[in-house]
This record gives C-alpha cells, structure tokens and sequence, in this order.
C-alpha cells in the first residue's frame, strides 16, 4: 500500500483508493454542491424588546458534526461558544452579546434550544425522520 501523500502545510492527506466492488458491495455516497443556496426559513429563537431573533429552521447535518469534534477536541465551552455564533449569525449574536442585562440562566436557556435543535435535526436526519 502507498504511504499518504504530504501537503505543502506538512499534514498528509490519503491516497485515493479503488473500489473493488462485488454484488454485495453497496454503492458509494455521491454527495454534490447545489449552485444557488435556498432562502433560510428562520424559527424564532430569543427576543430583546420586542425586537425577536432566530435561528434557521434546518441546520445542516455538518454544522452538527463540527461541533461534536470541537467539544472533542477543544472543549464543551468553546464548541458552545462557536456554535450559538455560528446558528445566531451575525446580528442575533451581536444583539445578544450586547444587552447588559442578560442573566446566565437566560443564556443557557438559549444555549439548550440551539444544542438541541442542530443535535435533534442531525439524529432525526440519521433515523430517516427528517
């Protein structure tokens, strides 16, 4: 077998492999980019008065995965952090970050619902239900 081949940044990267394939051998996962992203359908997650902010209705299987490995890799705090930036968006999370009066119970609150629904969506997306 070849060894893995190194990239200019010194990190290897591994070789492509052949399929052999027989009758009981099933197909491979072909997974494709779509040209244009779909408009994001927004469920409503937090509101500062009177001003309500959300969160995107689905949230992509990957998003989920990041996040596992960032709680793996770098800690339960940072993959939180990372995540509730990175579900918020910009201005919810600039919104948030920005009103003084927010409690940590009411931050952990937002914190469960966002956890939640992208680990939710990704085991119901692997149980065929979503």
């Amino acid at each position: 077998m070849a060894a893995p081949r190194t990239t200019t940044k010194g990190k290897t990267r591994p070789r492509a492999v052949t399929a052999v394939r027989d009758e009981g051998t099933p197909n491979i996962v072909r997974l494709t980019t779509t040209a244009a992203p779909a408009e994001v359908e927004k469920v409503p997650l937090f509101s500062i008065d009177d001003v309500e902010y959300g969160m995107p209705a689905r949230i992509g299987t990957n998003i989920a995965l990041k996040y596992l490995r960032m709680v793996r890799t770098q800690g339960s705090d940072v993959a939180e952090a990372w995540l509730l930036e990175e579900v918020l968006g910009a201005e919810a999370y600039e919104a948030l970050m920005e009103y003084d009066q927010l409690t940590v119970d009411q931050l952990n609150q937002v914190m469960a619902i966002v956890r939640d629904h992208v680990l939710g969506q990704a085991e119901q997306q692997r149980a065929g239900n979503g």
